[in-house]
């Protein structure tokens, strides 16, 4: 390349090969990456157009982490993600499809989660119906990835059905499972499901102030003055006892990333 008399993308490729040697030897050496180390690695494959050497990479590190679990790989897929590369991150998992140890619960998680975000719902569910073809079996994340998704999109129908199905499982909802449901039928029109929905919930958690000013939110939208008054004033009698926002925070915050730059 440098023969070409292109030395802008000689200096690119060479800071990408440096970002990801600096990648593998941390693996080998056993040291845990940080965020910023895989934030790099996806910055590197951002830049990458040809997709048999991504793929060439992530053998190397399928290679390195056989007897490891899935986790390296999943927080690639995620941070090339992060960065608005999601075709490059399913490249990637179209790869892990083929090492059945490469991937978990949490791999199809974080895909599933990139492709509701982008609005690409066939994908989505058809990643769901492969999941279970591989073994790997939905939990409570899986299910509350997919409510969120589908509620932004305005599908009511398939969150009802994911919701039947988590319960036919015996999978018990939480609050961010009843916080999504009950503004899914709230914005759509079904202010009574939306009322059985919260009612519900308070028998077995304690409401947040998410879902009450989802709920009061919808009934003034539906003209139901009277009910969210109520529901307002019931809000500010037990707001000492409320779900606020540092409850909602992720607990394992090594899944966080943040673009540098």
């Amino acid at each position: 390349m440098i023969g070409s008399g292109n030395l802008v993308d000689a200096v690119r490729v060479l800071r990408q090969l440096h970002d990801e040697q600096v990648f593998r030897y941390l693996l080998l050496s056993k040291l845990a990456p940080d965020s910023t180390s895989y934030m790099n690695v996806a910055k590197a494959l951002q830049k990458l157009d040809d997709c048999e050497l991504i793929l060439k990479f992530v053998r190397e590190l399928l290679e390195i982490t056989h007897h490891r679990d899935p986790t390296v790989m999943n927080r690639i897929i995620f941070a090339t993600a992060q960065y608005g590369h999601i075709d490059k991150s399913l490249v990637i998992f179209e790869e892990l499809k083929k090492y059945q140890t490469s991937l978990d619960v949490v791999t199809f998680n974080t895909v599933l989660d990139m492709l509701g975000k982008a609005g690409r719902v066939d994908e989505m569910l058809h990643e769901v119906k492969l999941m279970e073809e591989l073994g790997h079996f939905p939990d409570i994340v899986t299910y509350n990835t997919l409510t969120n998704c589908l509620r932004r999109l305005g599908r009511l129908d398939l969150c009802k059905r994911f919701f039947g199905e988590m319960l036919e499982r015996g999978i018990a909802p939480d609050l961010r499972t009843y916080t999504a449901l009950i503004d899914s039928f709230g914005r759509s029109g079904h202010i009574t499901d939306a009322l059985e929905m919260f009612q519900k919930m308070k028998k077995s958690h304690q409401p947040s102030v998410y879902v009450y000013r989802a709920l009061i939110s919808n009934l003034k939208k539906a003209g139901q003055f009277e009910l969210a008054e109520k529901l307002t004033e019931d809000m500010s009698s037990s707001a000492s006892e409320l779900i606020g926002p540092e409850d909602f925070k992720p607990k394992n915050k090594g899944r966080r990333f943040r673009k540098n730059g």
